[in-house]
């Protein structure tokens, strides 16, 4: 799974490196040892091909996507996690927020009350 991540990972910083080294923005130095990482990486899923092949015959054809998909899962874990605190925090503003707008309806509440009662007293005075 971790050579899988690690090739997934390079596929997608690859382009990104090919146009800053296009651009100079990096140098050639950097660029061989991203092309070595990328050997090495192939070097060992095909370490992982012949392995997985001694476990079972032609299963290093089945491996990556089986590697793949438990990846996808794992992801899919994480982000799981990850909405659950999103919720949880989202929901602690909803109820601070709803508390809050109680305190202030309960304030204006009382402040029209208070406004009634002084309306009244002054009514009551003037007869």
């Amino acid at each position: 799974m971790e050579a899988v991540r690690r090739l997934v990972q390079v596929q997608q910083e690859k382009p990104a490196l090919q146009q800053l080294m296009r651009t100079g923005s990096i140098g050639d130095d950097l660029w061989r040892d991203f092309g070595v990482a990328e050997q090495d990486i192939m070097a060992e899923l095909q370490e992982v091909v012949g392995e997985a092949n001694t476990y079972k015959e032609n299963w290093g054809q089945t491996i990556f996507s089986t590697a793949a998909q438990m990846l996808e899962h794992e992801k899919q874990k994480a982000m799981l996690v990850e909405m659950k605190e999103l919720k949880e925090v989202e929901d602690k503003k909803r109820k601070a927020m709803e508390k809050d707008l109680e305190r202030d309806a309960k304030r204006a509440e009382e402040e029209l009350l208070r406004e009634e009662e002084e309306e009244k007293k002054k009514a009551k005075a003037k007869k």
